[in-house]
């Protein structure tokens, strides 16, 4: 665990840093893909600062949902002012569904066909979680369930609660391994060009399936629980069902048209 970066007597947080990191890495590597597609990279910065205050505010709101009731935060508020709701954690797949929309606002606002940018977009975002999932280790949070098999951590109790000698799967680290593997697939499979938005179809699929399976290795418990999932398995769920059904959608359009291109052929 390091939670902090010193430099020059100065105390910098490693959450928000690789936080910051991955998200520069992402905007970063998008314009690039963009770039050699022939896109417009100002409309590709467009797109990505809305989705990242979309993004921003998802995580936070998803996160205040799952952690506190509505009496806790309104008491909250009157206490410390809406100040308070800048402080705490993030939780991903609030940022996720906000950055999707604001990706959606942003190319309405730049006048752009979002759904060329998608190939050159998705494969970046298991990317920046990997590299946020570091920020989430360096932190202590989002630990495992406590173990004690070889592939154990000991985390301050400062953070989890346990005692210092209690040691907790690094869910953290797998999860960002996953990701890494994700993002290469993904780079892989964006080689040729994709129908309408089969890449995010298929990236909200595979992360959908990892999350609902990584849920049962984590151990904190501010994530919510509604019957006998926990509020990140019910979500993967719901875009796991989605994604299935986009990529069954964008495959049957797709031999529509190509059946009709035929037809016209024959036509002529």
């Amino acid at each position: 665990m390091f939670p902090y970066l010193h430099v020059f007597g100065i105390d910098i947080p490693m959450y928000g840093l690789l936080m910051a990191t991955a998200l520069l890495v992402s905007v970063g590597l998008s314009f690039l893909r963009c770039r050699r597609r022939g896109l417009d990279g100002e409309k590709l910065l467009t797109i990505a600062l809305i989705a990242v205050v979309f993004g921003i505010v998802g995580a936070k709101v998803l996160f205040m949902v799952v952690t506190y009731s509505w009496d806790e935060i309104t008491a909250a508020v009157k206490a410390n002012g809406f100040i308070w709701i800048f402080q705490g954690g993030l939780v991903f797949y609030g940022g996720l569904i906000g950055g999707v929309i604001g990706a959606f606002v942003g190319a309405a606002l730049a006048k752009a066909k979002i759904v060329l940018y998608s190939d050159p977009i998705v494969p970046t975002l298991p990317l920046a979680h990997a590299i946020g999932r570091m920020g989430c280790f360096c932190a202590g949070c989002c630990y495992g369930k406590v173990t004690e098999s070889w592939i154990g951590m000991r985390f301050p109790s400062a953070v989890t609660g346990l005692a210092e000698n209690v040691k907790v799967i690094p869910t953290q680290l797998i999860e960002a391994g996953a990701n890494l593997i994700v993002f290469l697939f993904l780079l892989w499979f964006t080689r040729k060009k994709r129908q309408g938005f089969t890449t995010l179809f298929v990236y909200l699929f595979i992360y959908g399936v990892e999350r609902f399976l990584l849920e049962y290795l984590r151990g904190d418990e501010i994530r919510g629980i509604f019957g006998a999932f926990s509020t990140s398995q019910w979500i993967s769920i719901g875009l796991v069902v989605i994604a299935a059904a986009g990529l069954i959608v964008t495959k049957v359009v797709s031999n529509k048209r190509s059946n009709e291109a035929e037809k016209g052929n024959t036509v002529s």
